[in-house]
């Protein structure tokens, strides 16, 4: 039993690669996203911010990799509307594989096509003035698979209750952009209105970007870089986030019809 769940794991996990390696012009256009970010806005409002530390571009680093691997595990999820059109997801509930496989196997290759395209990003590090050493490399790494992987299992739960492309990008693009917008990627959250600073400690990429920030400037410690949320509580944070979207979007799974 346990070798049939590990073959469909793989299988599954093989299946979502080998799309994403032959989709050359979706890595394209991914990748396009954040760089057209620092280019333009970042360089583009640096020459109206003055940082006493760093520059603009050094601030907004951390969120633009987190927006790298936001819509790309958001989209990831999209492929469930496409099999389950197609039929595949219907063969899949009807096998002797557990559901819950299925989608630990998503979020699995959604969170690793994530993790590379910010790695891909993270290696412009040098170019935009931000060190980049070893341990820096290493941690962000695990910091990135983990945001990939709450926030795929998030797209995944939103995806087990759509049927169409359409029904699916408007709620993500209703959902996604007040969440990268209210996370502090951008202005720092200290200067934000009541209302935004509630709405910016409920959002999980809020705590990913402090994340990365810790990572990245920890010793910045007089700086406008100093994360507003402390390590301990991102991770914390972030990991309940994970375990609450996996476990909803096994419980929808397990009700989805044959």
């Amino acid at each position: 039993m346990l070798k049939s769940e590990l073959k469909a794991f793989y299988a599954i996990n093989k299946r979502e690669l080998l799309k994403f390696t032959r989709q050359k012009s979706r890595l394209i256009t991914d990748l396009s996203r954040p760089v057209i970010w620092l280019l333009f806005v970042g360089y583009g409002i640096s020459t109206l911010v003055k940082l006493k530390h760093g520059s603009y571009i050094d601030f907004i680093f951390p969120g633009i990799l987190v927006m790298t691997v936001l819509f790309r595990s958001i989209f990831s999820a999209i492929s469930i509307i496409w099999d389950r059109q197609f039929g595949v997801l219907k063969e899949i509930l009807v096998s002797p594989v557990s559901r819950k496989t299925f989608v630990y196997a998503k979020i699995t290759s959604g969170s690793i096509i994530s993790t590379v395209q910010g790695l891909i990003i993270l290696i412009f590090a040098p170019f935009f003035g931000i060190d980049l050493t070893v341990s820096t490399f290493l941690l962000t790494l695990a910091a990135l698979f983990l945001i990939s992987a709450s926030i795929t299992a998030f797209g995944i739960l939103i995806a087990s209750r759509m049927t169409s492309f359409e029904g699916f990008n408007s709620i993500i693009n209703l959902i996604v952009q007040p969440m990268f917008f209210v996370s502090g990627a951008l202005y720092p959250i200290k200067k934000f209105p009541l209302f935004l600073k509630i709405l910016a400690y409920i959002n999980p990429i809020t705590y990913s970007v402090d994340l990365l920030k810790y990572i990245f400037f920890y010793n910045k410690a007089k700086s406008i870089f100093v994360p507003e949320i402390s390590i301990s509580i991102s991770l914390i944070f972030l990991a309940l986030f994970l375990i609450i979207m996996i476990l909803s979007a096994n419980y929808f799974f397990e009700k989805e019809e044959n």
